[in-house]
């Protein structure tokens, strides 16, 4: 299995012009030479928090568990939820992607979430982004992508949409502002 890519961020190029992934940041969560799936870390679900997502699955919510952003993941199987968590709590169908991260799609990490015992970090996320086989290579290639390390931090980072962009991008020494829309060829 090639997970070369694993733990690594993915930062939108301002010429990607698929409006779904403008200005994100994804975490990919695997890779092989199959597929890839990363989840989106910087596009919360706007009224759509925690709360809401046990609600709607009917896991009942003491009052200590506190409402926090339910995340975007991307485009693909919306109905399916994915959790990534810091590790001092290991459950059933987890997978490592960073030494201290690790994620899951169990729903005793929903329970714990309901019962205010969670994971230290914890983020929720409806839907992922799926490349098929050489699509996110091709994509690269057209500079869609910027490709950075991931860090904990980073991925539990209670930054907005725009400015964990913009954090992504300077923690590697690009300046935003000094990015075009588009490319040539020399």
């Amino acid at each position: 299995m090639d997970q070369d890519l694993l733990g690594k961020i993915l930062i939108a190029s301002p010429g990607l012009e698929d409006f779904r992934f403008q200005n994100t940041v994804i975490l990919i969560c695997e890779h092989t030479s199959e597929v890839t799936m990363g989840l989106i870390l910087n596009k919360p679900l706007h009224n759509f928090n925690t709360k809401e997502l046990l609600k709607h699955l009917k896991i009942e919510s003491n009052s200590i568990s506190k409402a926090q952003s339910t995340f975007y993941g991307g485009p693909v199987h919306l109905n399916q939820g994915f959790i990534i968590h810091s590790d001092e709590i290991k459950y059933l169908n987890s997978a490592s992607i960073l030494n201290d991260v690790i994620i899951t799609t169990s729903n005793e990490v929903l329970i714990d979430i309901s019962k205010g015992t969670p994971p230290l970090d914890t983020k929720v996320f409806l839907g992922c982004a799926v490349w098929d086989n050489n699509q996110l290579d091709n994509e690269m290639l057209e500079n869609s992508w910027i490709i950075s390390n991931g860090t904990k931090d980073l991925i539990f980072s209670l930054n907005s949409e725009l400015s964990l962009w913009n954090k992504c991008l300077l923690d590697i020494g690009i300046d935003p502002n000094r990015l075009v829309s588009y490319s040539g060829n020399a």
